[in-house]
């Protein structure tokens, strides 16, 4: 990642501390998880399913790092537009593209419209996979290859790219065909989610052990089983009467 937008970053993610990650139901969030335990040993203690927030170990006392989650408050890694209008509150804590460029719905267009996984892949400076499959696969968590074919989002997509200094994806982007990524997505059900089962453990249809080696990241899902900590009412309404967002705060 170039220098001058790492520097932009919130504080916590250049510092060490006692952190636990909470994971929701997507690769792109186990990913995600799996990278800051790999760089920093933060395991996963909590599992969000955009109502209700369980965990694992409740007597594990640590700080939460949500994981492709937009939260109000606390610390998470996030790709969303948290911003409905250029004044809205940004959480401070959030570390995310669009919050640092301040992206809304006046210049959605600008947004970086790639997945969590491959923001934290360029913050940490993770070399990626040596094979055209593994950067596929990549590309292909929260389908991040598809500014590159929308004639709106081509030129951004290619620069945030270049942010991210992975020019040797935007380089297979140009010589791939999207019904190749498409056709992946399909064969490694990328867009499968992780649910918990009626007694409390974690399940998915992603083939975790395929991932794995191409990712040559040990891809897997706590065994551990979960239990209830807090549950959350769904506010919704049209954006363009949205005032303010409630949303899960993890500190």
């Amino acid at each position: 990642m170039k220098k001058e937008l790492k520097d932009m970053f919130p504080k916590w993610c250049f510092e060490k501390g006692n952190y636990s990650t909470v994971l929701t139901n997507d690769l792109d969030s186990l990913l995600g998880c799996v990278i800051e335990q790999y760089v920093n040993g933060y395991e996963i203690n909590h599992f969000y399913d955009f109502n209700t927030l369980f965990v694992n170990d409740p007597n594990y006392q640590s700080k939460l790092i949500g994981v492709d989650l937009a939260l109000h408050n606390g610390r998470s890694w996030c790709n969303h537009v948290v911003k409905v209008s250029e004044g809205d509150y940004v959480n401070p804590k959030t570390a995310n593209i669009n919050a640092i460029n301040g992206i809304h719905k006046d210049n959605y267009f600008d947004k970086y419209a790639m997945s969590t996984a491959l923001l934290m892949w360029s913050f940490y400076d993770l070399p990626l996979p040596k094979t055209k499959l593994g950067k596929m696969l990549i590309l292909s968590i929260d389908s991040g290859f598809l500014g590159h074919y929308n004639d709106r989002f081509k030129d951004i997509h290619t620069h945030y790219l270049e942010l991210l200094e992975f020019p040797e994806l935007i380089d297979l982007l140009n010589e791939t065909d999207i019904e190749e990524f498409y056709e992946l997505q399909q064969q490694y059900k990328t867009k499968a989610t992780i649910k918990l089962n009626d007694e409390g453990y974690l399940e998915t249809n992603l083939p975790l052990s395929k991932l794995e080696g191409v990712f040559n990241l040990p891809l897997e899902l706590p065994r551990g089983q979960f239990t209830l900590q807090k549950k959350y009412i769904d506010y919704a309404c049209s954006t363009n009467k949205l005032i303010a967002k409630v949303i899960l705060n993890v500190n």
